[in-house]
């Protein structure tokens, strides 16, 4: 009976001791995240030149949009591993191809699932950020990627002053043909073939 008692305190220790410790991990995780988000949103207002009542509505803004946009990824679910498939050389049996072909469609309709509420948060949040920034300010919040490219773009553009040329369909500094590079050109450059 003594022992059992034991156990029993021993048992429930241990499980007191694993939930905290999953709760401390899920706050980390909560903190972590928050501190991205307001890094990125400093960033952000930094580059559009934001200042003072602009900067501080845009910020809260920014950290509403980007915890919408962390919960729709987190609503994608656990997916299936490859190693559930198993090996891909041996011939599968109908079932099992039935199986992997359910499987694939139940995915592509959760990337569209998700893909969909991430559009829903991006429209209705394009709007509140419309209250602060300009249609090009929007943009750039709501596509980064672009903004970078266009940054990147811009650089290349300038490049040098006295208007060399450059790139890779002309045969500038980077090589010949399409998609050629200092080591091998793509079609019809230096080094041969390929792209």
């Amino acid at each position: 009976m003594r022992k059992t008692i034991i156990l029993a305190v021993v048992a429930l220790m241990g499980s007191t001791a694993v939930s905290a410790q999953e709760r401390g991990n899920a706050e980390d995780r909560a903190k972590a995240m928050t501190e991205r988000i307001e890094r990125a949103g400093d960033r952000m207002a930094t580059e559009l030149n934001l200042k003072d009542e602009a900067k501080k509505s845009f910020l809260e803004t920014y950290a509403s949009y980007q915890k919408e946009m962390f919960a729709t990824n987190q609503n994608q679910g656990q997916r299936q591993e490859q190693a559930e498939r198993g090996d891909e050389k041996k011939e599968l049996s109908k079932e099992d191809a039935e199986k992997q072909m359910k499987q694939y469609f139940e995915r592509q309709e959760q990337q569209i699932s998700t893909m969909q509420k991430r559009l829903e948060v991006q429209k209705k949040y394009a709007e509140e950020f419309g209250k602060v920034l300009t249609p090009q300010q929007v943009l750039k919040v709501l596509n980064p990627q672009r903004g970078q490219q266009a940054g990147r773009e811009q650089m290349r553009r300038q490049g040098n002053g006295d208007n060399q040329r450059r790139g890779n369909f002309e045969g500038g500094p980077r090589g010949g043909g399409f998609g050629g590079g200092q080591r091998g050109g793509g079609f019809g450059g230096p080094g041969g073939g390929g792209f």
